[in-house]
């Protein structure tokens, strides 16, 4: 998504959503420890770990 159809500069959270809204999922990155998704895109998965 082009930056020059906002009004103005947009945050991390808010490409993420528009991404998201256009049926866009974060996919894993594969690392040592196994696939993770990294970066803002992670907040959008809830998290299965114990606490």
């Amino acid at each position: 998504m082009a930056v020059a159809i906002w009004d103005h500069a947009p945050t991390g959270a808010e490409l993420v959503e528009a991404r998201k809204n256009r049926g866009w999922l974060p996919r894993p990155t594969l690392t040592v420890d196994g696939p993770v998704v990294l970066g803002l895109a992670a907040c959008l998965l809830v998290s299965s770990k114990p606490e």
